[in-house]
C-alpha cells in the first residue's frame, strides 16, 4: 500500500490546524496587551504606536494622577473624627477661653484624651489672644503661635514649643496623648494666664520667619 500524501492545499490546512492546537502565547509586550484591552473597552481603534498610543499614555497618566490623589486624600494620616469640631482654624475666636477650658475638662472626664489636649491647647491660645500677648488670625498655626508666645513668655518657651509640637501630632498625625500629658497641658495653659510677658525685639521674633 502506498503511503498517503496530501495535496499542497490539504497539507497547509492540516499544518494550520496542528499549529492552532498548541497554546502559544502572543509575543507581545504587556504595554501592547494593555492597549489592546483598553482599545476593546473603549471601542477606539488604538495601535501600540503612533498617535493612538500617545492618547492612551495621556489617559493612563491622568488615571494614575486620579488614583494618587484619592490615596493621598483618603488614606493619609489624619486627625481623629472628633478633632474637627471647631473649624479648620487654630481656634474659633467666637469661643472664649473659659469655654475651651470647660470643654477640655469635659473631654478629660470622658477619657477622650486627644480632644482634651486639643481644647486645653486652644484654651491657652485664647488666653494669650485675650491678654493681647500675641496676635491670632485665621492663618495662625500652632507652630507660629508657639514661636510667638514663647518669645513673650521665655520662661515657658520650651514647654510651649513642646505643646505646639504635640498639638500638631494629635491633630494631623492622629496620635493620642497620655493623661499626664493632658494634665500638663492644663497646667501650662493656666500658668501662662498670670505670667508677666517679656517684650521682645520685634525684629528678633522667630515667628516672623515662619510662612503663614
Amino acid at each position: 500500500m502506498k503511503p498517503w500524501t496530501p495535496k499542497d492545499d490539504e497539507a497547509r490546512r492540516l499544518l494550520d490546524e496542528r499549529i492552532d492546537s498548541y497554546d502559544v502565547g502572543d509575543a507581545v509586550s504587556i504595554w501592547d496587551r494593555f492597549l489592546r484591552w483598553l482599545d476593546d473597552a473603549l471601542a477606539i481603534n488604538v495601535e501600540s504606536s503612533g498617535a493612538g498610543s500617545v492618547i492612551m499614555q495621556i489617559l493612563l497618566v491622568l488615571a494614575v494622577g486620579v488614583v494618587i490623589f484619592v490615596l493621598i486624600r483618603y488614606f493619609r494620616p489624619s486627625m481623629s473624627p472628633d478633632a474637627v469640631d471647631d473649624s479648620d482654624n487654630l481656634v474659633d475666636l467666637t469661643v472664649s477661653a473659659e469655654q475651651y477650658f470647660t470643654e477640655a475638662q469635659r473631654y478629660l472626664e470622658s477619657d477622650q484624651l486627644d480632644q482634651a489636649y486639643i481644647h486645653a491647647y486652644r484654651f491657652m491660645v485664647r488666653l494669650a489672644q485675650q491678654r493681647q500677648l500675641v496676635e491670632v488670625t485665621p492663618s495662625t498655626t500652632a507652630t507660629s503661635f508657639g514661636w510667638s508666645l514663647g518669645a513673650v513668655l521665655p520662661g515657658h518657651r520650651d514647654d510651649i514649643y513642646a505643646a505646639s509640637s504635640q498639638f500638631n501630632q494629635i491633630v494631623y498625625g492622629g496620635s493620642t496623648p497620655s493623661r499626664d500629658a493632658v494634665i500638663a497641658m492644663f497646667h501650662l495653659a493656666q500658668s501662662t494666664q498670670s505670667t508677666q510677658p517679656h517684650i521682645p525685639d520685634p525684629q528678633m521674633d522667630p515667628a516672623r520667619l515662619i510662612p503663614r
